[in-house]
């Protein structure tokens, strides 16, 4: 049973960091509405099939309470894909993976405004955080100004931050409990709405005619079935394993992804770029050690 448990932590990385290289792959002949509407109807359909299976499609309709803040979590399900679809469009796989991992950063920031603790030392951990960024977007001195990609991405973060926090509230919600599969699907069908209804009519017919047997198809195909699989598998690691684990074995994902479009891809990262790597993954794995540690002396203090 513990095999199987270190066994899901591999995949959830595995999984994850595929769907980033198929999303860049996918992104080479279909736009980034195409892209989203198309993975989040595909989930939509599967999740459908998914909850049927397990008996859970009544559950759907017990959400009264927690309702509004799982349409919020589609709307920022919705600003965190399309950011990050075009960030993935005009820049690499291995770099977009290591600025959305930034999400630690936010996260921190976030749980300061909200009135938790952080020490001298997370915060001395974001100031390298942010200069490990720096080195991997390629930010000139001179002109100070971030590649636009490289922004996208980093908002792309912060969504994905907030809606964290969104989707802890409603997992904790006393008055209305609902399960992780209710949420997945929410923040799925939600995503999907505001995909049509804000960028909807810039899908053309010509993109339909890229559908086929063809590389770009099957990045597509294996992109939507990587966020099923993230749904399951993130949600079910979450369940099993302390938060501090799960993020920080996610942080191993934007090495994976950029061995494999070194070997695969022919991507190419300069030293600089490497360095910067290597500083944002110790920083926010460090970071995440910290607020566990905290959080494990301050309930060890309640008891």
């Amino acid at each position: 049973m513990a095999e199987k448990s270190k066994l899901n932590l591999v995949m959830l990385v595995i999984v994850w960091g595929t769907y980033y290289i198929a999303n860049k792959l996918a992104l080479s002949t279909f736009s980034a509405t195409f892209t989203g509407i198309f993975i989040r109807l595909f989930v939509f359909i599967v999740m459908v099939f998914y909850m049927w299976y397990r008996k859970e499609l009544m559950d759907l309709f017990r959400v009264q309470h927690v309702f509004p803040r799982l349409v919020l979590i589609g709307l920022l399900g919705f600003l965190l894909d399309f950011t990050a679809f075009i960030g993935f469009k005009y820049s690499s796989a291995s770099k977009g993976s290591i600025l959305l991992r930034s999400d630690v950063l936010f996260s921190t920031l976030i749980s300061f405004l909200l009135g938790q603790k952080v020490v001298f030392s997370e915060l001395i951990l974001m100031v390298f955080m942010l200069v490990g960024v720096f080195l991997v977007s390629g930010l000139q001195l001179s002109q100070f100004a971030l590649n636009i990609a490289d922004l996208l991405f980093l908002f792309s973060a912060l969504f994905i931050s907030i809606n964290a926090f969104l989707i802890r509230s409603v997992q904790e919600d006393k008055s209305n409990p609902v399960s992780d599969n209710v949420i997945a699907f929410y923040n799925n069908l939600f995503t999907l709405v505001f995909f049509v209804i804000f960028s909807g009519s810039s899908v053309g017919m010509v993109e339909f005619s890229h559908l086929g047997f063809n590389g770009s198809t099957t990045a597509l195909m294996i992109a939507s079935i990587g966020q099923f699989l993230i749904y399951i598998v993130y949600y079910g690691s979450l369940r099993k394993f302390p938060v501090w684990l799960v993020r920080s074995v996610l942080l191993l994902m934007p090495v994976y992804v950029s061995t494999f479009s070194f070997i695969f891809l022919g991507e190419r990262l300069s030293m600089t770029q490497i360095i910067g790597m290597a500083i944002i993954l110790l920083c926010a794995y460090l970071l995440i050690r910290n607020n566990y540690g905290n959080t494990s002396s301050r309930r060890t203090k309640s008891n």
